[in-house]
């Protein structure tokens, strides 16, 4: 094992990785006394191992650990620059630092923490184990738990359950716009579907980018680095706003890029009054999305539901009485100010939650403007394959629907219906890996292999469970389900024909592949998660789906059964990936992301000639 390019680079107090991680504040890196093999390369050439370091600072008298001044960093990967037995090694050391820690900031008589920093984290720590909060509360202490698959599925369950219903809450709040839009006339109802579309794609680039918290936020809750979990959320949205800033351009000038796609002129200047409207609300979305990622980390899963229950009834309220009231209302237009303000009535409801109710253990103020705009390298790294994983999804069911009009307009309207329902469904195991992907963080920011793999197997468990209970609904409620949507006959028996079993067969494979996903979120593995996706929607899903349904005739069925297999060879990929992960890597990576040797005190200072 030669960590010496990498750990060096760490070591010089001035410098940090390229992003700026690490630069400019000084970290504690400890020489765990395991191995002798080189670590550091000290001039020209002389290599010292843990356990020489160890020996040379005894001999002269010193204290009997050794330590060395770096700056933390989060590198890119570490998988190349140690050997199975170092990883094993390194990942023991970072088991008996975070033990020793504990007993040390439980000490009465211990003055380990001294600064500021320290003495947050270790009341961070204790605040963990000691707090009784819930009557799951003694499953919090993540680093020493030794779950079993009884308390994983409990666990799970009463995550998901929530989760299911806020995410089916935020599906109903398009719906009802359309709803109250449409029985304007056709032409805005036409205006507020491809508004909605175009909205529904901008901010599933923000949920992509926002699941960088899932694996940054839980790691570092896991670990007791609550601190860390309040700069990860703060962070993340400022990106997340700046991201928004070409964005909220170009929905001002929506009209202008939208013209080349439609046709119609009142439809077109509709469209574009929609989303000029909504940049107001964008703001608060995004704030929420983050503020969702904050308290899940904390195994707070009902807030998000609580606000969405209170807020459900109020859009409704507001959506009728702003378009169709005689005195107040205000038309068309009444329809995005509805949902702007229900955007930021969300967001105060979920900051009074906080305050009021729970929450606040993970907040430690604003950081600084400039820790704000740091870091960003890295987080995109996690961001940018997490926008991947969601957007394609999204898109692939966005062209197959496109796909759809050279079929004829009952064929739209079957698929739009098909697709719909397909999208609610995906809700569900979309919740349950969110869940899954919390709980398997959680564990990983502790230091909890065996818990993690528990909770691993568990999340793939339920996945098959709930695709195959996504796959009898939809089949045997086909007839109703066709009733729902459409009067029209024709439209009826296509719908049902789709869904007679293919659509119904295909949740199956959606439904692994939206928990697996979520599993890769926890391990940090978003890039593979990302082109896995990309690759098998587009170059193998869609191509399938237009050769199947223009060459072949199969019409619908062939758009289906290009999508479908491409989501099968996502699921079985996934899957693959999560078997063959490299824990110890991830474990070892994952505490010096989250610091767990951020605080060891310096008995020796390295310095590089």
């Amino acid at each position: 094992m030669v960590f010496s390019k990498i750990i060096n680079q760490l070591a010089n107090p001035t410098g940090g990785l390229p992003g700026g991680f690490g630069g400019g504040r000084r970290r504690h890196l400890f020489i765990p006394p395991s191995t002798k093999t080189p670590m550091f390369i000290y001039g020209d050439g002389d290599q010292r191992s843990f356990l020489s370091l160890i020996e040379e600072s005894e001999g002269g008298g010193g204290s009997d650990v050794a330590s060395v001044s770096t700056s933390r960093s989060l590198p890119s990967t570490l998988s190349s620059a140690h050997t199975t037995e170092d990883q094993e090694s390194f990942h023991s050391w970072l088991l008996e630092e975070n033990q020793r820690r504990y007993s040390a900031a439980n000490s009465p008589d211990s003055d380990e923490y001294d600064s500021p920093r320290r003495r947050s984290f270790a009341s961070s720590k204790r605040s963990t184990m000691m707090s009784i909060s819930s009557s799951f509360n003694e499953w919090e202490d993540y680093e020493h738990l030794k779950s079993t698959y009884t308390i994983e599925f409990s666990m799970l369950f009463r995550y998901s359950i929530p989760l299911i219903l806020a995410f089916l809450l935020e599906h109903f709040f398009s719906l009802v716009c359309m709803l109250v839009v449409g029985h304007l006339g056709k032409t805005e109802l036409a205006a507020v579907s491809l508004a909605s579309m175009t909205s529904t794609i901008t901010f599933g680039i923000f949920d992509g980018i926002s699941t960088s918290l899932d694996t940054l936020c839980p790691q570092a809750y896991g670990a007791g680095n609550y601190e860390l979990v309040s700069s990860h959320v703060q962070r993340c949205f400022m990106f997340e706003m700046a991201v928004f800033l070409p964005c909220g351009l170009a929905w001002w000038f929506s009209a202008n890029i939208l013209q080349y796609v439609i046709e119609e002129e009142d439809v077109l200047h509709l469209t574009s009054l929609f989303l000029r409207i909504l940049i107001a609300g964008a703001p608060a979305y995004i704030f929420f999305t983050c503020a969702q990622r904050y308290l899940q980390a904390q195994g707070i899963f009902e807030a998000s539901t609580g606000v969405l229950f209170v807020t459900a009834p109020i859009n409704i309220f507001l959506s009728w009485f702003l378009v169709w009231n005689e005195t107040y209302g205000l038309g068309y237009i009444g329809a995005p100010i509805a949902t702007v303000i229900n955007f930021w009535l969300m967001t105060i409801f979920l900051i009074l939650y906080v305050v009021y109710i729970d929450g606040k253990r993970c907040w430690f103020g604003l950081i600084p403007i400039s820790q704000m705009f740091s870091q960003w390298r890295e987080l995109s790294q996690l961001a940018i394959p997490g926008v991947i994983m969601i957007e394609s999804e999204s898109l692939a069911y966005e062209i197959i629907t496109l796909f759809a009009t050279y079929f004829g307009t009952s064929a739209l309207a079957a698929q739009s219906a098909v697709s719909s329902i397909a999208a609610l469904a995906y809700m569900v195991p979309f919740a349950v890996g969110t869940a899954s992907s919390t709980r398997i963080a959680n564990f990983i920011g502790g230091q909890n292999i065996h818990s993690a793999k528990i909770a691993t197997r568990v999340g793939l468990l339920c996945s098959v469970v709930i695709a195959c209970m996504n796959c009898v609904i939809l089949f045997t409620f086909r007839t109703q389900i066709a009733g729902m949507f459409t009067k029209s006959e024709d439209v009826a028996a296509l719908i049902i024909g789709l869904i007679d079993p293919l659509v119904a067969l295909i949740q199956i494979v959606d439904g692994v592949a939206a928990v697996a996903s979520g599993i890769l979120r926890a391990l940090g593995l978003q890039k593979i998660g990302g082109i896995i996706n990309f690759f098998f929607y587009y170059a193998i899903g869609i191509p399938i789906s237009l050769v199947l349904s223009r060459y072949y005739d199969f019409e619908l069925r062939g758009l289906w059964i290009g999508i479908g297999l491409g989501m099968a060879l996502i699921a079985i990929t996934e899957i693959i990936v999560i078997k063959t992960a490299d824990w110890e890597n991830i474990l070892i990576q994952s505490g010096i992301m989250n610091g767990l040797y951020d605080d060891i005190d310096i008995e020796e200072e390295y310095e590089e000639e």
